[in-house]
């Protein structure tokens, strides 16, 4: 039954972006941090990240998660500063994840200028997702807390670069979904309850 209700939690979330996110909408970096949306579809101006500031997350077997979560700067802020970030994106790609551990763990044993590390230094534009309550991972946050500390703003935002809102039929599948897993776990439980104790403990 709990299975069942958090899909249908998180389709009827899917079904709200669609119908709230359905379109992007260009938006200032000021007035995005300042209103702190909990959820939309944004192509960010006056802003950008580069991969210097990025944090990789380890599994509990060690290995690199595929998430990078990059803080983004205000344009006339240069990357790789001490200010806090009011917002972070979230990239998903396990091959860059790998290469940012791997450049990341050789510039902690040995740092070097990164003058000229176009992969590091290039800017790239925010564009994707505001991550919700229901969608960002808090398990995720605490290693980026972590990883940040003080380069972290007590309240920020994260979105979820490139992506962009699921379709109705989507979130309508989930939810369909969730409801006859709540529909069926309530039926066996109205069944355990007709029976005698001896046949229900059986069952």
């Amino acid at each position: 039954m709990l299975i069942g209700l958090g899909a249908m939690a998180i389709g009827g979330q899917s079904l709200h972006e669609a119908k709230v996110a359905g379109e992007r909408k260009d938006i200032a970096y000021a007035q995005l941090v300042a209103g702190m949306p909990a959820l939309g579809w944004y192509r960010v101006q006056g802003a950008s990240y580069s991969l210097i500031d990025a944090v990789t997350l380890r599994g509990v077997t060690g290995s690199t998660l595929p998430d990078v979560y990059v803080r983004v700067h205000p344009a006339g802020v240069p990357a790789g500063g001490e200010a806090p970030a009011k917002l972070l994106v979230h990239i998903e790609d396990q091959q860059l994840a790998d290469h940012m551990a791997a450049t990341l763990a050789r510039l902690a044993e040995e740092p070097y200028p990164v003058a000229g590390d176009e992969k590091l230094e290039e800017e790239h534009p925010v564009e994707g997702m505001i991550e919700s309550f229901l969608t960002i991972d808090r398990t995720d946050q605490k290693g980026v807390r972590g990883a940040l500390g003080a380069r972290l703003a007590d309240d920020y935002l994260v979105i979820a670069q490139g992506r962009k809102p699921d379709g109705t039929g989507r979130g309508l599948a989930i939810l369909l979904a969730g409801l006859a897993l709540v529909a069926l776990s309530g039926l066996s439980l109205l069944r355990r309850r007709a029976l005698p104790p001896d046949e229900a403990a059986t069952e």
